[in-house]
């Protein structure tokens, strides 16, 4: 019986990790800028501005400027909006976005 209770300890465990993992790792500033770009194109529904978009990274991650690691999950971002999924294209800069974002240390008690 503590055999099972364990395993479901664990499994719990393994899922809570999986679902509350980040999706994206920490991008440069011209990833950023991209995701930026990216995220107005989505908005608009501008599959045109994507395609430049796309080419653009392209370019940078060939010029040293992106790593192959955020090229990936840009022009990821960038097929779902070219598929026609603007909205989940759009919900994935703003998860990048936010994924960028660190939290601070909470002040210290005043009182």
């Amino acid at each position: 019986m503590a055999g099972i209770a364990v395993g479901v300890v664990l499994v719990v465990a393994v899922l809570g990790y999986w679902l509350t993992r980040p999706t994206f790792g920490e991008i440069s500033p011209t990833g950023y800028d991209y995701a930026m770009a990216l995220g107005s194109a989505c908005s608009r529904r501008d599959s045109t501005k994507i395609a430049k978009i796309t080419q653009m990274i392209d370019q940078s991650t060939q010029d040293g400027q992106l790593e192959s690691q955020e090229a990936a999950w840009l022009k990821g971002i960038a097929q779902k909006a070219q598929e026609g999924h603007w909205e989940m294209a759009y919900a994935s800069v703003r998860t990048l976005m936010q994924e960028q974002t660190q939290k601070s240390n909470p002040l210290p008690e005043l009182d």
